[in-house]
């Protein structure tokens, strides 16, 4: 065995010394995707009394935020291929919830909208992401809230994550 595999054999039982002593589930990374393995299990299964996923959610967020994206704006905002936005509207508007027009300055260019009844589902999906997000913040004060927020935030753009987008928006 030469030094540097007893550098290493070392460093690791110092590793795993260090794990024992930390109580379980003590875990930045750990937290986070229990967390958010929950939130997500829980708002697929309230939006699906939606018939919505949470890729539309965001979806319908973006055309109601934006106002009158072209499909390829939305995909790029949401950094979604644009296959998948084409899905994913298509699935919107055989629901009824948005409609592409054509872009009277550009005719290749479709313009999305969403419908009353896309702004109505919208409300519907927001009530419910802020009960949500009630639960999940409950115990915290709005100050505690907003420091989580911000620390989050931190913690995502260590990741090199784009603020406001999901990168799972294109899974389903």
């Amino acid at each position: 065995m030469d030094d540097r595999e007893g550098e290493v054999s070392s460093a690791g039982e110092t590793l795993l010394e260090h794990a024992a002593l930390m109580p379980f589930g003590h875990s930045v990374g750990f937290l986070l995707s229990q967390l958010g393995h929950a939130v997500t299990r829980r708002f697929r299964s309230e939006l699906e009394e939606l018939s919505l996923e949470p890729r539309h959610f965001g979806l319908l967020r973006a055309i109601e935020a934006a106002k009158f994206l072209s499909q390829q704006a939305l995909g790029e905002v949401l950094q979604i291929p644009a296959s998948s936005v084409v899905a994913l509207l298509d699935q919107l508007e055989g629901k009824g919830l948005v409609l592409r027009r054509l872009d009277p300055a550009d005719r290749r260019v479709r313009l999305v909208e969403l419908t009353e009844a896309g702004r109505a589902v919208l409300v519907r999906a927001i009530v419910v992401a802020i009960s949500i997000e009630t639960a999940l913040c409950r115990g915290l004060e709005g100050d505690e809230r907003e420091s989580l927020i911000a620390h989050l935030q931190n913690v995502a753009a260590n990741m090199g994550l784009t603020v406001g987008v999901h990168p799972g928006g294109e899974e389903k």
